[in-house]
């Protein structure tokens, strides 16, 4: 059995592994995706999410909602305009009660591997460079078919509001009859998926993705879920469902502000995709679990603090 110490030396592992391939983590910033901007609005669910879940935030009502766009490099000096950069979109739902539930997606279709150990080995050929990563493919086609998926998505945005992001992982939903269902989530904007043209990007602003957005609002994303069918698997992102599974649309997002609150005089935000809610419970999947210890690692680095507690 997998102890939480043993979680902890991966967690801290696989940080060491990260900036051993991208770079060192700044101080004071994430270990990845440090350069990032925060947003407000609201969400509004769909009676069919009410279908699925009987989750808070999935009734119907607004609740609102905090956004963090981001690039994944630890450079927070990162053009935006960088090629096969993993971006990422997280957002908090803020819970009646006062809770809240976090939502956390890259635009990675798929996981690279399989599993946290698998992903560390991955990142240790590719540090060890191009002919290390090569033979590390070809003893593992598994995990060189779901690194092919990943250059098929490495192009800029033309804005944060053309840009899909995917869950990878599955979690499942339990509605108020306690029928489950397990489900991955995308969020899909509502202008369209685009990318910057490749004649611009060269010269492009060093931060259009973080100044645009403010220009840009209100900006719009769905919600939707892709549903598993019996058999299909839930514990592996590196590997996609079939195409043909049901789409579920779960409700709106209207990004409509720039938050002003969060990440000042030492306050700590993170996105956690463990941190759930009563209606919405985790699979099985490794990558999903070591997540909240990568954070509690990343955030020791960059304030010499303990993390927030819900990732103790």
């Amino acid at each position: 059995m997998t102890t939480t110490n043993d979680k902890t030396v991966l967690a801290k592992d696989l940080l060491e592994a990260v900036v051993g391939v991208l770079g060192p983590q700044r101080p004071g910033c994430r270990a990845t995706h440090a350069k990032g901007v925060n947003l407000t609005g609201t969400f509004t669910a769909t009676p069919r999410a009410r279908e699925l879940t009987r989750a808070a935030h999935m009734q119907g009502d607004p609740v609102p909602v905090l956004v963090r766009f981001s690039d994944g490099n630890p450079n927070p000096e990162q053009p935006d305009a960088s090629q096969d950069d993993p971006r990422g979109m997280a957002v908090s739902f803020h819970l009646p009660d006062g809770s809240a539930t976090d939502l956390v997606c890259q635009n990675w279709p798929v996981f690279p591997a399989g599993t946290p150990e698998d992903f560390l080995a991955l990142l240790r050929a590719q540090a060890d460079g191009p002919e290390a990563t090569e033979r590390f493919l070809a003893d593992r086609p598994d995990i060189a078919e779901s690194a092919g998926q990943l250059a098929s998505v490495g192009d800029p945005p033309l804005s944060w509001a053309t840009m899909r992001f995917n869950s990878m992982v599955a979690f499942k939903l339990v509605n108020a009859d306690g029928d489950a269902q397990f489900v991955r989530f995308t969020l899909v904007p509502e202008a369209g998926s685009h990318s910057l043209p490749e004649a611009e990007r060269a010269t492009a602003d060093r931060d259009y993705l973080m100044t645009g957005i403010l220009d840009e609002l209100p900006v719009r994303y769905r919600v939707t879920a892709q549903l598993a069918a019996d058999g299909d698997q839930t514990t592996d992102s590196s590997k996609a469902w079939p195409t043909d599974r049901e789409w579920a649309d779960l409700g709106t997002i209207e990004i409509t502000g720039r938050d002003t609150e969060r990440e000042r005089d030492g306050d700590i935000l993170v996105m956690d995709p463990m941190r759930l809610t009563d209606g919405i419970e985790p699979s099985d999947d490794p990558i999903l679990h070591i997540r909240p210890y990568v954070y509690a690692e990343s955030v020791r680095r960059r304030t010499g603090a303990e993390p927030p507690a819900h990732l103790r």
